[in-house]
């Protein structure tokens, strides 16, 4: 017990004062109680859980293995009380739920094989159909607190494992370098005209905010009357005949195929509330960059506030 404990320890030591990047790999490990039976009766056995999670695909469902072992269970077979061991195998599909940066609930459901062993005139092993829903409390960024329940459905038994324990990250995940701009030839160009709205505007615009929340598309009320002000310029005679170019832009939490698509409805949140202020939709396109064009530290929540913009180009 003391050796299986210091498992969930010693990664805590070694990340006590580790940089704040993203990482590609994690691996779970957590201990609880498993209920097993299903035509037969059984007691509560001690549950190990190990989990291994791959986070690098553009898809919102991660891929996982997991493994279940439970030792000294008291099976009722057949009017017999039987000691038995318990262990299952699973390829699973996880689903995060972007809620904070605290805190992270998830789902999954999957397959698996599982072997009950010696328990006499009963099937030994079986294929599974699994289902399961947990959540993770952030430490750091490499480390967090895990609690789960999952559900194994087999031909003779069924299980209700409820575990908790210690989710640990590794391995770097890729990021992209900042675009660089390149003129052909190298001079400063008159147009397109560019205004960063979440940066210095230009003095002819005045100052304009849009801000987002956390995994959210919808304008704040503050920053629908930003956009008011600024359709009142974008209609104004010198900008009137203009096209407008809207381009949305997220943190790098999530997935980034996740993240594209919240940028492009970023986006299109701006251009519905430019349209509602008398802006032509026909002067109008939106296109999302996810969390490809940062331009701030995507590691601090300062940072990703800054990410979550838009930009309008004037053509």
């Amino acid at each position: 017990m003391y050796k299986f404990l210091l498992l969930f320890l010693l990664p805590l030591l070694l990340i006590a004062k580790e940089k704040e990047v993203q990482y590609i790999n994690e691996i779970s490990l957590l201990i609880g109680n498993s209920e097993n039976g299903f035509q037969q009766n059984a007691e509560r056995s001690f549950a190990y859980d190990l989990q291994f999670q791959y986070n690098e695909f553009d898809f919102p469902i991660r891929p996982e293995i997991e493994f279940i072992y439970s030792q000294d269970i008291k099976l009722y077979h057949y009017s017999a009380l039987q000691d038995t061991r318990y262990i299952t195998i699973m390829a699973n599909g996880v689903y995060e739920i972007p809620y904070s940066d605290l805190l992270t609930p998830y789902i999954k459901g999957g397959v698996g094989y599982q072997s009950y062993s010696d328990v006499p005139e009963s099937p030994d092993s079986s294929p599974l159909l699994d289902a399961g829903a947990g959540l993770k409390l952030h430490l750091t960024k490499r480390m967090a607190l895990k609690f789960q329940v999952l559900t194994t459905l087999a031909p003779e038994y069924f299980n209700i494992i409820a575990t908790g324990g210690i989710s640990f990250k590794f391995g770097r995940k890729y990021q992209a370098p900042p675009p660089q701009e390149v003129c052909e030839p190298c001079e400063t160009p008159k147009e397109p005209k560019i205004v960063y709205i979440t940066k210095a505007p230009k003095k002819e615009f005045g100052a304009v905010n849009i801000k987002f929340n956390f995994a959210k598309s919808t304008l704040t009320e503050a920053s629908k009357v930003s956009v008011k002000t600024y359709a009142k310029q974008l209609n104004n005679r010198d900008n009137v005949k203009r096209e407008i170019v809207i381009i949305g832009n997220t943190d790098s939490k999530g997935s980034r195929a996740f993240n594209a698509t919240l940028s492009l409805k970023r986006a299109h949140s701006v251009r519905q509330e430019l349209i509602k202020n008398d802006v032509s939709a026909a002067r109008i396109t939106v296109d999302g960059l996810g969390e490809l064009n940062p331009v701030a530290d995507n590691q601090t929540s300062e940072g990703r506030e800054k990410n979550r913009r838009v930009i309008i180009i004037l053509k």
